[in-house]
């Protein structure tokens, strides 16, 4: 193993954000896509949520539980 050139250049990893999954999803009366999320490890439940897209459903949202420190992403304002 080679030693590192330039030790403590590289800033230390994130921790990995709790991702809530999909459990229902509709149309709303407008029209506009809605699902709900629940939190796999804390049980957490969203309430029904307005979503952009399908990628959006599939990918998740981060849990407000189990990530009470991290920031809230720019689509959830």
């Amino acid at each position: 193993m080679r030693p590192d050139l330039f030790p403590g250049t590289k800033p230390p990893r994130a921790k990995p954000r709790v991702m809530m999954h999909f459990t229902d999803v509709g149309t709303g009366m407008g029209g506009e896509l809605i699902a709900t999320f629940e939190c796999r490890k804390c049980g957490h439940e969203s309430g029904w949520l307005i979503c952009d897209n399908d990628t959006q459903v599939k990918r998740g949202e981060p849990c407000p539980k189990c990530n009470p420190d991290s920031p809230q992403e720019a689509s959830d304002a």
